[in-house]
């Protein structure tokens, strides 16, 4: 249970009080270290890992550039500069959680399985969220979440979750646990087990974003190269399993729960099929959101010069990013250039080292990497998003320093 809470905590960093619940749970866990000597030298164990001062090398090069682009072009823009130095502090936090987890002589098998199952126990708050407009109030003090904010009828059905991001961000994450279900099970028969927990990740996704749908389609993509043993037989026992459980699960809602199954049919399903619903009404596949996007990459008069070398702009003065634009791949190369765009992508890379793992470890994480550089033409994904980040430090850490339990890979 104290593994459930501690990585659950560690994810999803929810605020408590105004402060990241993933800083507030490493204070206690440094204290401990200090009574415990076991525990103590595996904190010392990740602070002199090769993995942890990687890690700090490139930071410190990013650091260097947040500074020195904005003194450059005279902007004195200092924005990026704070991101990346709250990082340090996050990489801090995430240090006694890692040294916890060997401490203990977890698996790796076991952190994946923990893994998976907070975010089916997450999917499984918003449901009970959505259902209380009380509790829909009071998740909002954890969250920070802004329903004004969000574009189209996703206010109505976001912001329900207990993490420190409920929209872009959560969603990404879930298309990460999508694909590290496909790991756990590309190569075993489908079960009820499989079934049910892909149709609660599903369902997470459902409540915070379409993005995590990338994630799932990847990662249906993975299994026919993974699994050599792969058959469209497996893909037909799994489908018709899962609409039968669909019938019966909107059988059970329309009987039992009647004003949450019109909420769904309303609300929920409209939002996340909105692509879907735009065809039937206007006969284009579209989404406010993509419309949007769309917009940033197109509209805008980006300065060539200032994609190869930068313009040392990260905000404007009122809040808002350079030139409006959301995906990382526009927001950074105008910031500090095709060079610290550059150190950015090597940051990713050291803090999911996929050169360094194997067998299916490597193969999965080279998934998840495509899957960021996707997402990265979105919205700021590579190094710099905090669920990708964390994320990346637990997989990695895993792969790299706990114990392997025996399995066939």
């Amino acid at each position: 249970m104290i593994l459930y809470i501690l990585l659950f905590c560690y994810v999803f960093a929810f605020y408590f009080f105004g402060v990241s619940v993933s800083i507030l749970i490493s204070i206690p866990l440094y204290l401990y270290s200090i009574i415990n000597y076991k525990y103590n030298i595996n904190i010392k164990f990740v602070f002199n890992s090769k993995f942890f001062k990687n890690i700090l090398i490139v930071w410190y090069i990013l650091i260097f550039l947040s500074i020195l682009f904005p003194l450059i072009y005279v902007t004195y823009d200092f924005s990026f500069f704070k991101i990346i130095l709250t990082q340090l502090i996050h990489l801090l936090a995430a240090v006694p959680v890692l040294a916890f987890l060997k401490y203990k002589n977890i698996t790796v098998s076991d952190v994946e399985n923990i893994f998976i199952n907070i975010f089916i126990i997450q999917s499984i708050i918003q449901i009970i969220v959505l259902n209380s407009d009380y509790l829909s109030q009071v998740i909002l003090t954890f969250n920070r979440f802004e329903p004004e904010k969000v574009i189209g009828i996703g206010s109505k059905v976001r912001g329900k979750a207990l993490s420190a991001a409920t929209t872009y961000h959560l969603s990404l994450a879930y298309g990460i646990a999508f694909l590290i279900l496909v790991k756990k099970y590309v190569k075993k028969k489908v079960s009820f087990l499989i079934i049910l927990k892909s149709l609660l990740l599903l369902t997470g996704i459902f409540f915070c974003g379409r993005t995590g749908f990338v994630g799932v389609v990847i990662a249906l993509i993975s299994i026919p190269i993974v699994n050599r043993g792969f058959s469209f037989k497996s893909v037909f026992k799994f489908l018709v399993s899962l609409f039968i459980i669909l019938l019966f699960i909107d059988y059970f809602l329309n009987s039992y729960f009647y004003d949450f199954y019109r909420f769904l049919h309303n609300v929920v399903f409209p939002y996340a099929f909105e692509s879907f619903y735009a065809l039937q009404t206007s006969g284009e596949f579209e989404t406010k959101s993509t419309n949007r996007l769309l917009e940033m990459w197109s509209e805008n008069n980006f300065n060539f010069y200032e994609f190869v070398f930068g313009s040392g702009k990260y905000t404007n003065p009122n809040g808002s990013y350079y030139m409006k634009v959301d995906p990382g791949f526009l927001r950074h190369p105008l910031f500090f250039g095709v060079v610290g765009y550059l150190f950015l992508l090597i940051y990713q890379f050291t803090i999911l080292p996929i050169f360094k793992f194997k067998g299916r470890d490597k193969l999965f994480s080279l998934f998840i990497l495509f899957y960021l550089f996707v997402m990265d033409f979105k919205a700021v994904t590579i190094g710099i998003n905090k669920f990708v980040f964390s994320i990346s430090l637990l997989l990695s850490f895993s792969y790299l320093y706990l114990n392997i339990k025996q399995e066939k890979k």
